[in-house]
């Protein structure tokens, strides 16, 4: 089979990878906190072929998904007037801790809650884990008044290659190095909404349904290329 077909079906492959980024940006368009996921991708091998008129010419052999990465622009903030909810003016997460692993990742969703444990009333994300204060503690809420509760922002120099975890949380690699206090803001009774921009979104997906249907239709015309060769030889 020739190398036009091969070519095209990695690109719809792609291409269907990219629609896929869409729609769980689509379907995360009213999470509070979450970040828009754009797709990168990268050229696969190239051969180096004999030229007609001499010289040689480079053949690729499409194109793969490399990477999919968070746009960390800021949402829009959502007035709720609850106490347990707060918004970061500013560059930087929440760190929460996996209370059965004891990890701490980090997000931009501040929709908090109150979990007893005990005798004692922590502040918590809606999965569960502990939000953290500015020392790398839980936040205790036992008689704590409204105004002093204060979940810390912490924030990375590097960004880039921050890993999606799951449910608007990220955990750094060793690219982004340790997590630093932030100097940015927190409100309390506001949610940062999801920062999709439904427009640029939907150009999207109509520039990658294109781009499908170009590569199925090389595929079809691969293919029938290939079978008036074979009915030739016959």
């Amino acid at each position: 089979m020739n190398l036009s077909f091969y070519s095209a079906s990695v690109g719809a492959s792609a291409q269907q990878s990219k629609l896929d980024v869409l729609a769980n940006n689509f379907a995360n368009i009213s999470t509070e906190g979450y970040k828009t996921k754009n797709a990168t991708f990268s050229d696969l091998l190239y051969t180096t072929t004999q030229g007609a008129q001499g010289g040689s010419v480079q053949r690729g052999s499409g194109t793969r998904l490399d990477n999919t990465y968070s746009v960390f622009d800021a949402g829009a903030y959502i007035e709720t007037g609850s106490k347990l909810d707060f918004y970061i003016d500013g560059r930087g997460f929440f760190a929460l801790k996996n209370p059965a692993t004891e990890e701490t990742v980090y997000t931009r969703n501040g929709n908090f809650s109150m979990a007893q444990m005990g005798d004692d009333f922590f502040l918590t994300s809606g999965d569960g884990y502990f939000v953290l204060d500015e020392n790398g503690n839980n936040i205790r809420l036992n008689d704590l008044p409204d105004d002093q509760i204060k979940p810390a922002v912490y924030d990375f120099v590097v960004l880039d290659g921050i890993r999606s975890v799951g449910d608007s949380n990220y955990a750094p690699v060793e690219r982004n190095g340790e997590a630093v206090l932030s100097k940015a803001e927190t409100l309390q009774g506001k949610l940062e909404s999801s920062n999709v921009d439904l427009t640029k979104e939907m150009t999207k997906v109509i520039e990658a349904q294109r781009a499908y249907q170009y590569a199925l239709r090389m595929v079809q015309t691969s293919d029938e290329i290939q079978t008036t060769i074979n009915s030739l030889r016959a």
